[in-house]
């Protein structure tokens, strides 16, 4: 099971993060506990295409996120789609998605990149 982000506030967290990126997809991550599981968010900005490419883009994404939560340390992860995956099928998203999110778990590992302080979120 997957948790949202759910104010921008909560983005603070991914500030000084290096982002991982492959084949039109990023990722942001900071590993913390304190979490209570995956929390996800999405970067779908304009520019891949309209409110319905962004919104089946986030779909896709959350699903496959889904699939993968059991595997992932719990943390703060953000999605950044940097042009539209639909195009491709879903197995091959998949696929890129895995790569990116080893990438950056094995880069945030090596930087020792944990986080156990809580955030205050703004009302």
């Amino acid at each position: 099971m997957i948790g949202r982000i759910p104010r921008r506030v909560g983005f603070a967290r991914f500030t000084g993060s290096r982002a991982t990126r492959d084949q039109g997809l990023s990722v942001r991550l900071t590993l913390d506990d304190a979490a209570g599981g995956v929390r996800v968010a999405f970067s779908t900005p304009k520019r891949i295409g309209t409110a319905v490419v962004r919104n089946r883009a986030r779909r896709q994404l959350r699903e496959l996120m889904r699939e993968r939560a059991d595997r992932l340390p719990s943390g703060w992860y953000l999605l950044g789609v940097e042009q539209a995956p639909v195009d491709k099928d879903w197995g091959q998203l998949g696929i890129t998605l895995d790569r990116v999110l080893s990438d950056a778990l094995s880069t945030s590992h090596q930087c020792g990149v944990t986080s156990t302080t809580n955030h205050r979120r703004s009302m």
